[in-house]
């Protein structure tokens, strides 16, 4: 996999967030997709795939931990 500019993830990530749950709009659904690519874990995925992956597991009820490294992994 190419790995996507920030702002082409970005942009299809909160597509797919409003795609999810219309009462999200546009503007937060942007910030929400700039946390996701934060989060070393989500930042791997195709954007579509992390959002359906953090729906899933927020529909689980059950927490699950996204980390931010502060250095990355080599």
């Amino acid at each position: 996999m190419d790995t996507l500019p920030d702002d082409v993830w970005i942009a299809r990530c909160a597509m797919r967030i409003v795609e999810v749950d219309s009462r999200i709009d546009a503007a937060e659904a942007e910030d929400i997709a700039r946390n996701l690519r934060s989060f070393e874990r989500t930042a791997a995925m195709e954007p579509e795939q992390a959002v359906d992956f953090v729906a899933a597991e927020l529909a689980r009820g059950q927490r699950t931990k996204f980390e931010r490294r502060a250095t990355p992994r080599k």
